[in-house]
C-alpha cells in the first residue's frame, strides 16, 4: 500500500518531509536523503541512515558468560560481528 503527501518548496529550495512520510520511512534528525532523477522525470528519494553504533546495541549478541559483561567482552562481540559481516576485523595491527 502506497502513501502520498504534498510539500511546499521554500524560497531557499528547502522542503519539509511530511511527518507521515518520516514516520513510515523511520527517518530522524541527522538522517540524509538521496535524490535520484531519471531521464523520464521521475524523482525518487531514499533515506540514508547514519546513526551511532549505540542505536543498534540491542542487535548485538553478547555472550552469556555468567558474570557482568566487561568492555573487553563488548569489544570482542563487536569484532566477531564485523568479521561475520565483512570477513575481516577493523582492528589496526601494531608493528
Amino acid at each position: 500500500m502506497g502513501y502520498e503527501a504534498d510539500a511546499t518548496i521554500t524560497s531557499k529550495g528547502q522542503v519539509t518531509v511530511p511527518a507521515g512520510i518520516r514516520e513510515k520511512l523511520g527517518i530522524k534528525t541527522g538522517d540524509r536523503l538521496h535524490f535520484r532523477l531519471t531521464d523520464s522525470g521521475k524523482l525518487t528519494v531514499t533515506p540514508i541512515r547514519r546513526r551511532s553504533i549505540f542505536d543498534r546495541l540491542d542487535e548485538l549478541k553478547l555472550p552469556s558468560i555468567g558474570r557482568p559483561v566487561t568492555k573487553e567482552d563488548i569489544d570482542a562481540a563487536i569484532e566477531q560481528e564485523i568479521i561475520a559481516r565483512h570477513g575481516r576485523s577493523n582492528k589496526r595491527r601494531r608493528r
